[in-house]
């Protein structure tokens, strides 16, 4: 499937980009020790509701920077890193496109 393509998921559309995102948090979190992070106790550490962190490791949604610093600093991850090599986004609305 084309990066930029975006897929039917339960009645949502979600791209490529936020679905490997999504699954790159997932991974992160399941890799803490002594055992996983549950998606609640990384809510409270990143101070981000624990359901729109779930929406997000299922690329239901396109979280901010802002989330997504907050997210990585409580996973002790690099934002950098984290974004690396992600698929590209898909393409905004074209403001200038006849409806």
């Amino acid at each position: 499937m084309p990066p930029d393509q975006t897929t039917q998921d339960a009645g949502e559309r979600t791209s490529e980009f936020a679905r490997v995102l999504g699954e790159r948090l997932r991974a992160a979190r399941q890799a803490k020790r002594p055992k996983p992070w549950s998606l609640e106790r990384l809510g409270r550490r990143a101070r981000v509701h624990w359901t729109y962190i779930g929406e997000i490791e299922r690329g239901e949604v396109n979280p901010s920077v802002l989330v997504l610093a907050r997210i990585a600093h409580a996973l002790e991850l690099d934002l950098g890193e984290l974004m690396a090599a992600l698929p590209a986004p898909p393409p905004g609305k074209d403001p200038d496109a006849d409806e």
